[in-house]
């Protein structure tokens, strides 16, 4: 389409262009051409008629040469021109040279001369100048005309440029009132609009579908936010009223009070973490030996899990001394935010059992993590790792997660150019499987 408009765009100046060409030669050749011939001969005639009064006028100094050759001088210095006198006899000749610099000059070869002893002939060359030609002086008509026909090109150039630019968009703008006003708008007829049709359809669902996420995440923050803001809000009525004579209750209303504080901080630092993650955040990448790497990992869950009455198993069969090069802080984010979503979504009742290996996998290093808990239903496995999603809370002993765990873990994770995708093990429970993209060892 683009080049298209740009072929009609260059054919159309090409036209203009020539049009205007045709009119201004038209217009010379019909006012100019015909008064320019005609003054031309009328200044040769006048020329002529000057050269035979100097043939006449020179004629009184026969046989006398140094008289010739004074009034020769004189004449060519009064009519600012140049004469030269040739002798046949002798072979010489005499130029009379006082011609002034004109744009152009004129040579007329004349009559000739003889006197007693010797035969002459003369050539006159004259000046021409501005004020002896009048049609030249109207070239400023032609400059007029010429100025005229370029401004007169531009404002059609410019309405026709408009309109062919502006062609597309109002077609666009009829197709996209066509489909927002049906259901089903019937194809373009066009085969490029069948494409741009068809890129509508698409961008018409994201739109709607980035809509609908908005919309949720909004409702999931003013929920999340509202519901121990109404629990602080309760709590401190009775408080400031003095309707808690206890002072163990007035203790226990206030670790309430902090744990829905706590919450709405985690929700909040959640949510600042979601949003720059996903506005391109500064990676501090770096070598991180594989082997140390999971050594830390294991060692750091293996002494905290059993505080949550959970314990992690981890297997490692690593050859050789593969490098990560990723922000080892991220990474560990995201293990950590892994490893809290199986412990927030255990059954009460059993004890947590994680289990983490890892191995090598066509250049990748490869994670999972499974455990014990009650796992999600397939159909929803895709869509943990959407911001603001929940599971049913039935499945959950958390019942205000913030749903950006997850989804903060999978924007980590690709911006170092590696993978995450949730899946269910053979033993029941969720698995994550994060790959990460190695370096050869230095």
């Amino acid at each position: 389409m683009r080049h298209h408009i740009q072929l009609k765009m260059l054919i159309a100046h090409g036209i203009v262009l020539l049009l205007s060409l045709i009119l201004l030669g038209l217009y010379y050749w019909k006012f100019e051409i015909a008064d320019f011939a005609t003054e031309w001969e009328k200044l040769r005639h006048q020329f002529q008629q000057q050269d035979r009064q100097f043939i006449n006028e020179i004629n009184e100094f026969r046989g006398k040469p140094d008289e010739t050759r004074t009034f020769l001088y004189s004449y060519a210095q009064d009519h600012s021109m140049r004469i030269s006198m040739y002798d046949r006899e002798k072979g010489k000749s005499i130029t009379a040279d006082s011609l002034s610099h004109n744009i152009f000059s004129v040579t007329l070869q004349d009559d000739q001369y003889t006197d007693q002893k010797h035969r002459y002939d003369f050539t006159f060359t004259h000046p021409v100048t501005w004020d002896m030609l009048r049609p030249v002086q109207s070239s400023s008509h032609i400059l007029a005309v010429a100025v005229l026909l370029f401004c007169l090109s531009t404002v059609f150039l410019g309405i026709y440029s408009r309109r062919l630019a502006m062609l597309p968009l109002v077609t666009f703008y009829k197709k996209h009132s066509d489909l927002i006003k049906s259901d089903f708008p019937p194809y373009p007829n066009e085969m490029e609009w069948e494409k741009i049709y068809s890129s509508l359809l698409k961008a018409n669902e994201t739109l709607s579908l980035e809509k609908h996420r908005q919309s949720a995440a909004m409702a999931a923050i003013s929920h999340d936010l509202k519901t121990p803001l109404t629990s602080i809000k309760g709590y401190m009525e009775r408080l400031m009223r003095g309707r808690v004579q206890s002072e163990e209750k007035r203790q226990e209303y206030y670790q309430i009070i902090y744990r829905k504080a706590t919450e709405i901080e985690k929700l909040t630092q959640d949510l600042t973490e979601y949003v720059q993650n996903a506005n391109h955040p500064l990676l501090v990448r770096k070598r991180v030996p594989l082997h140390s790497f999971v050594r830390s990992i294991a060692s750091e869950y293996e002494e905290e899990l059993p505080t949550f009455s959970a314990k992690l198993s981890c297997s490692c069969s690593i050859q050789g001394n593969p490098i990560l090069f990723v922000d080892e802080q991220r990474i560990r984010r995201v293990f950590a935010n892994v490893i809290h979503n199986s412990l927030n979504h255990s059954l009460t009742q059993c004890e947590v059992h994680i289990s983490f290996r890892v191995y090598t996998e066509n250049d990748m290093a490869i994670f999972e993590l499974e455990d014990n808990g009650p796992g999600v239903p397939e159909e929803e496995l895709q869509k943990i790792f959407e911001p603001f999603y929940r599971v049913d809370k039935a499945r959950s002993k958390v019942k205000n997660g913030s749903g950006l765990g997850l989804a903060i873990c999978k924007g980590m994770v690709e911006k170092q150019d590696g993978r995450i995708h949730a899946y269910l093990p053979e033993k029941g429970g969720l698995g994550i499987k994060i790959a990460l993209p190695l370096q050869a060892a230095e």
